[in-house]
């Protein structure tokens, strides 16, 4: 290019721009200077339609006379079109996953149960597992490995769909209710927070540990001096027996404890032994809830 020519080549005049014009004669200088090479094409019906809503809701905003109704009437569109979002496309979302959530709670029920065909489900599920080389602990509950075969490997998504379905199954809630369940709850996030485990107390820790004083004996002590420092004021479910060793492999009983408070914090320390028996009764009543299900749909179908 040469010294002196415009960047259009022999013949033109260079181009000059002055920014401080208005836009009017910014654009009649540019279309002056480039004639006859260029023209301004006008905006297509395509460009309008495909016009930013949220540029063009601005600039409503903006260009109104009066801004105090101006943002009263973007505020109230907004909310008209929250209100739509969420009877359409939220609402459609939400009912899709409720029913792939069903699936996984009927597949969980399936697998659940102690029959030949349950124990084979959970094989074929071992295996699939094994083929996705998915990792589980041996403490992972069913609905947990379901779910993550489904969701994937998002840990928040699976937890959050797992704790879900972890109420739907303490509740003993219907396959068919499900959705309904979750609608009426306020939806996945509100059904999970209710399975968030809060810290036992201590007299709830007791209450678990006080499965072993229905256990086996391990000894019998029966003494007048025991029996002269029992306290008939202070019946509590159980005493506490401080006692030593003795070099002959005998126990000696130095004192006796009726404190309540006592006694609480020792059962408190066998709560695991409760927790396994509540954890294996919990378990034993959902199997009956998954049979009792299952013989009333069979019934069903016999009537149909």
């Amino acid at each position: 290019m040469k010294s002196g020519r415009g960047f259009h080549g022999e013949g033109h005049k260079p181009l000059t721009l002055f920014l401080e014009k208005p836009m009017s004669e910014q654009v009649q200088t540019e279309t002056s200077a480039l004639a006859p090479t260029l023209a301004i094409a006008p905006a297509s019906p395509t460009t309008l339609e495909r016009a930013n809503p949220f540029a063009v809701n601005i600039g409503n905003l903006l260009t109104k006379g009066n801004p105090e109704q101006a943002i009263g009437d973007a505020m109230e569109a907004l909310v008209a079109q929250r209100i739509d979002w969420e009877n359409n496309e939220l609402a459609s979302a939400n009912d899709a996953l409720y029913a792939l959530l069903q699936h996984c709670y009927s597949l969980n029920n399936a697998m659940s149960g102690t029959g030949v065909a349950s124990k084979a489900l959970k094989r074929g599920l071992a295996n699939y597992i094994e083929s996705q080389k998915l990792i589980f602990t041996d403490a992972t509950p069913l609905i947990t490995k379901i779910v993550k075969c489904v969701f994937g490997v998002d840990r928040r998504r699976v937890n959050a769909y797992a704790s879900a379905l972890k109420v739907a199954i303490a509740e003993k809630k219907q396959v068919m209710e499900l959705p309904k369940f979750f609608k009426e709850r306020g939806g996945i996030e509100e059904v999970r927070r209710t399975n968030v485990k809060k810290p036992k107390t201590l007299k709830e820790k007791a209450a678990l540990g006080r499965t072993v004083l229905e256990g086996d004996v391990l000894a019998t002590v029966k003494s007048d001096t025991l029996t002269a420092n029992f306290s008939t004021q202070s019946l509590e479910e159980g005493v506490i027996l401080l006692a030593t060793r003795e070099d002959d492999g005998s126990f000696a009983v130095r004192k006796m404890l009726q404190s309540q408070s006592v006694v609480n914090s020792a059962l408190a320390t066998f709560a695991s032994v409760g927790a396994e028996q509540e954890k294996a009764r919990l378990l034993q009543e959902e199997q009956d809830a998954v049979e009792a299900q299952r013989a009333a749909a069979r019934a069903a179908l016999k009537a149909a």
